[in-house]
């Protein structure tokens, strides 16, 4: 997800506040007070850096319908996602890992790059790192580049 880009709640998210039928956790309920429409996600994230697994807990957040990026219609990371033809890695492994995220990333890939490279190049490793991978790309970067990634880098790990 775009660090620029502002979250808002959804009417799952305002009807859960109004009647707290506990579909959101009590530690979760905070942050959902806090995703006010106007803060960009960069800002959340740099303000409540101090709060334990934030960022993982606005992740669930949005998984989970109680918020989306202002603007964005449900279901449209998931299209364009599938629009996007699936790149052809000439490696496999960790090296075609990166070379996913080189090209589904470009410059903005730093991270995600430097977290496969200190990953083990075994199977099992790898499809944790895919896990994680995603879950950092769709808080940081972008929804629909998370769920390539985890798509496309599954396919290769298969």
């Amino acid at each position: 997800m775009d660090s620029a880009a502002v979250l808002v709640k959804t009417d799952k998210g305002v009807a859960e506040l109004a009647q707290r039928s506990d579909a959101v956790p009590q530690k979760l309920r905070a942050i959902l007070i806090m995703v006010d429409g106007k803060t960009r996600l960069e800002d959340l994230l740099e303000r409540y850096a101090g709060l334990p697994e934030f960022g993982e807990q606005l992740n669930w957040l949005l998984d989970n319908g109680f918020v989306a990026v202002a603007g964005k219609p449900a279901g449209a990371a998931a299209a364009a996602a599938t629009a996007q033809a699936a790149f052809a890695p000439s490696a496999s492994g960790r090296a075609g890992l990166i070379e996913l995220a080189q090209h589904l990333l470009g410059a903005h890939g730093d991270k995600v790059i430097q977290r496969l490279q200190e990953t083990e190049d075994a199977r099992d490793a790898l499809v944790q790192a895919v896990e994680r991978c995603c879950k950092l790309i769709k808080l940081s970067i972008d929804e629909s580049k998370a769920e390539q990634f985890r798509t496309q880098g599954m396919k290769l790990l298969a």
